[in-house]
C-alpha cells in the first residue's frame, strides 16, 4: 500500500540526510550514468557490427564501428565533466 501525504514542511529546516542533492550531485550522477548507459550500448554496436560483417555488410558494419568510436569520444568528453565535479 502506498503512503501519500501532502508536501507541507519547509525545506529549509531538514536535517543533513533529508536534503536534497545538490545540483554539483545530481550532475555527477547523471554523467556517471550516461557513461556507464553509452559503455553498454558501445558493445551493443561492436556486436551488431560483427553480425552485419559476418552478413556481408561491411559498410553497415563499419558504420556501426564508427557511431562506437563516436560514442567512446562523447564518454572522454563526459568524463572531462565528471572530473571537474570530483
Amino acid at each position: 500500500m502506498s503512503h501519500h501525504h501532502p508536501h507541507h514542511h519547509s525545506h529549509g529546516h531538514r536535517s543533513d540526510a533529508e536534503s536534497p542533492l545538490s545540483t554539483r550531485q545530481k550532475l555527477a550522477r547523471m554523467i556517471h550514468h550516461w557513461i556507464h548507459h553509452t559503455e553498454d550500448h558501445v558493445k551493443s554496436y561492436r556486436q551488431w557490427a560483427d553480425t552485419a560483417r559476418e552478413e556481408g555488410l561491411e559498410s553497415v558494419a563499419q558504420a556501426l564501428e564508427r557511431v562506437a568510436e563516436g560514442s567512446l569520444e562523447l564518454n572522454r568528453i563526459l568524463e572531462e565533466a565528471e572530473k571537474q565535479l570530483d
